[in-house]
């Protein structure tokens, strides 16, 4: 049976980052880690944000997603609907 795994709380940067990243996927507006302020390493490592590969045209792009982890966090913090 494994623990579950204590960690930091989300900084408010980083919290905006997901509202905003999600605002942007919501509209299929791509975003990736350039837009996101904070730790990208903390909110993939957390399952709140992948990247995943797609093949478009016969080259691969990286396509970035909310997961449905981080929109169930969110509306715990009563920062979405």
């Amino acid at each position: 049976m494994q623990k579950n795994k204590k960690y930091r709380p989300l900084t408010s940067k980083m919290i905006v980052s997901l509202l905003g990243s999600l605002e942007q996927q919501q509209n299929q507006i791509p975003f990736g880690p350039n837009t996101i302020k904070g730790s990208l390493t903390t909110l993939i490592t957390r399952g709140l944000i992948v990247r995943t590969k797609i093949n478009l045209m016969g080259h691969w792009e990286s396509q970035w997603q909310v997961t449905q982890k981080a929109i169930g966090l969110l509306k715990n913090l009563g920062s979405i609907p």
